[in-house]
């Protein structure tokens, strides 16, 4: 049994770890892998708002309109979307 709890240990250990190292950099604008973080647009040319409360905001001051999408699927695998 103390075998099995020291393997879990480690494995907690290096799954928080890894968790630390890939979280955003906010002085960098990188993450731990050194790729850059998203900047909003998500790879397209829509400026996304963090929340529908800022997007209704942005929209009443420029005169549009807004549309929320709520979106949920695990995006990994095509067939599961």
């Amino acid at each position: 049994m103390l075998p099995h709890l020291r393997w879990l240990a480690v494995a907690i250990l290096a799954t928080s770890l890894t968790a630390y190292a890939a979280a955003d950099n906010p002085k960098t604008g990188k993450n731990g892998f050194g790729e850059p973080t998203c900047k909003g647009d998500h790879g397209t040319n829509v400026k996304f708002e963090k929340t529908p409360s800022l997007a209704a905001k942005r929209a009443l001051k420029e005169e549009k309109l807004v549309l929320v999408i709520h979106i949920s699927g695990y995006f990994e695998e095509p067939d599961y979307t």
